[in-house]
């Protein structure tokens, strides 16, 4: 597995730890290229800088992000951890320290993993649901990328995320795009599982 911890910038300038996997979409027969992503690696990684945050670093926002830009090409697992959202915080000690507290207590498990689709580019459901089951997710894809994605990029994202679900936040989603997603998701062979149905079938009672 490769980790790169780098900085993340945004405008709402939050305090802000979270990570993401690496891929690009672009609509058409070979043109969107994902590389490989490390579903348990990511979810490790959040449960400890959260805790870390919890503990010590109040006030700092952690989450996953939806699968954006390059490298598109790495075959090895990987995902980048971030600090965020200004210098401020790029330069802060104690942050840069629970990055890499967090990147070094790593423990990867084995878990179902689903793609997932819909919500906002900081995948609010999806994030909820790596903290409230056992479950991982590989490629995330926000509702703004839903139309670049075809039947070509879902199977890319499948392969290389070695998912076997698939989750879509339906609410954040208009009805044609969900079910155009839907019969996407149905034709590579993964079944859907609702939000309710993956707490009751991977119990948070049951997660780290």
């Amino acid at each position: 597995m490769i980790v790169l911890p780098c900085r993340h910038e945004a405008k709402a300038a939050l305090p802000w730890f979270g990570g993401h996997f690496t891929g690009i979409l672009e609509v058409g027969e070979g043109k969107s290229r994902l590389s490989a992503a490390a579903p348990a690696g990511l979810r490790s990684f959040l449960y400890n800088v959260s805790a870390i945050v919890s503990l010590s670093m109040p006030g700092y926002i952690v989450s996953a992000e939806a699968t954006h830009h390059a490298p598109v090409d790495v075959r090895t697992p990987s995902f980048f951890a971030e600090i965020g959202s200004t210098k401020e915080q790029w330069v802060d000690l104690k942050a840069g320290e629970a990055v890499a507290r967090a990147i070094l207590a790593l423990g990867p498990e084995e878990l179902p993993v689903f793609l997932g689709f819909g919500g906002g580019h900081y995948v609010q459901r999806q994030t909820e649901l790596i903290f409230n089951s056992r479950i991982a997710f590989g490629h995330m894809f926000s509702s703004y990328q839903v139309p670049d994605l075809d039947l070509e990029a879902v199977e890319i994202a499948r392969e290389s995320s070695n998912a076997t679900y698939a989750y879509i936040d339906r609410k954040s989603l208009r009805s044609a795009e969900r079910k155009r997603l839907e019969g996407m998701v149905e034709e590579i062979g993964l079944p859907m599982l609702k939000a309710q149905e993956i707490r009751a079938r991977f119990s948070p009672s049951d997660a780290i």
